[in-house]
């Protein structure tokens, strides 16, 4: 339909002559019979692992900045457990790796145990020494 409206459009000039187009070539036989359909390719289907235990596999990850509260704290860690989707939340006053390390161990590790695999967004946090010698 846009290809034959910029022909058109060309040479002639007409108010409706996007509508008419339009109606035109919804009522071509030709047009219906023969028209290219791009294909839609679908990503094909994958895998994934699903923790056996609770807590075997956690997804960390930090929310914010947020509004500073009256503990001086402006962001949220959060950890969803895979299997359950239990979520648990804490509150941070910055978000570098050795806060966040501290809080994972206090709140996760000493409480639910030591996560098998930690999935989380690659965040500096996260991917630094302090974080994966904790």
């Amino acid at each position: 339909m846009n290809k034959t409206h910029r022909a058109i459009k060309s040479q002639y000039s007409s108010p409706y002559m996007r509508c008419e187009v339009e109606e035109y070539v919804k009522q071509c036989r030709s047009y219906q019979v023969n028209k290219m359909l791009t294909p839609k390719h679908k990503v094909p289907m994958e895998i994934t692992r699903t923790a056996e235990h609770p807590f075997d596999m956690c997804y960390p990850d930090i929310v914010g900045p947020l509004p500073v509260t009256q503990g001086n704290n402006k962001y949220i860690l959060t950890f969803q457990d895979d299997l359950s989707k239990y979520v648990v939340a804490v509150t941070i006053g910055q978000q570098d790796a050795e806060t966040v390390a501290r809080a994972f161990v206090a709140n996760i590790v000493l409480k639910y145990g030591t996560p098998r695999i930690l999935q989380t967004d690659q965040g500096a946090n996260f991917v630094s020494e302090v974080f994966l010698n904790t």
